[in-house]
């Protein structure tokens, strides 16, 4: 197989499905956009992928199941684990990617959470909720995998662009709001999803992702308020 990112990425898919861990995650961050151009015909609103961060989301970190020894898997593809003694995260790390596990928000828990299940640390952020509940199974090159539905993505983009700590990263997140708003503006159905999922979300969030929209998306404007 050619080394590109691509190719990595799919291996790293392949391997933790092959463990049965994969039906456990769901993709999130900037790799999402790799999937989305897959199942929107390589749709040119659709930015390039520019980052070796590849993040899952676990979807229930607390549950009852059968272990799953995650890192083992990790380190047989060649990533070695790179742990925070402070924080107690590991992340795991190739010359090529960097993977990284994370939870939603919840009461009563440290920002780094141990999930018995897949073996493994997890940080927790805000509003992951939105991509856990507004994810689906898609397949991609013949590989089930979770992944939040883009109209969720792009309202969770809007919600923690203004957390990113650099200006660079800042402007990122918005450059791919701007496109993907572009692409969801031109299909009725996603235009759809998208005010339903908003008129899902708790009214603080809804207030925060309006305010961010009128200062710096205007087709989301005009896609939440048709």
């Amino acid at each position: 197989m050619e080394n590109s990112p691509e190719n990595s990425f799919i291996e790293v898919l392949t391997q933790l499905q092959g463990a049965g861990a994969l039906r456990r995650l769901i993709l999130v961050g900037s790799w999402c956009l790799l999937v989305y151009k897959h199942l929107y015909d390589n749709a040119p609103e659709i930015p390039a992928l520019r980052t070796t961060d590849l993040d899952f989301l676990v979807r229930e970190p607390k549950v009852q199941i059968p272990k799953i020894n995650t890192p083992d898997v990790l380190e047989k593809l060649g990533f070695r684990p790179q742990n925070d003694y402070v924080s107690g995260l590991t992340k795991y790390e190739r010359e090529d990617l960097e993977i990284e596990f994370l939870v939603a928000m919840m009461r009563n828990s440290d920002s780094i959470v141990k999930v018995p299940h897949l073996t493994l640390s997890a940080q927790m952020l805000a509003y992951m909720d939105i991509a856990s509940k507004y994810s689906k199974q898609v397949s991609f090159k013949g590989i089930p995998l979770n992944v939040p539905e883009i109209s969720a993505f792009v309202l969770h983009k809007i919600l923690v662009q203004p957390l990113r700590d650099k200006e660079a990263k800042k402007e990122k997140d918005a450059e791919t709001v701007r496109s993907l708003s572009d692409l969801i503006i031109d299909r009725n159905d996603l235009s759809v999803r998208t005010k339903e999922i908003y008129s899902e979300l708790p009214p603080k969030l809804r207030k925060k992702i309006i305010s961010e929209a009128k200062s710096k998306y205007p087709n989301i404007v005009k896609i939440l308020e048709a």
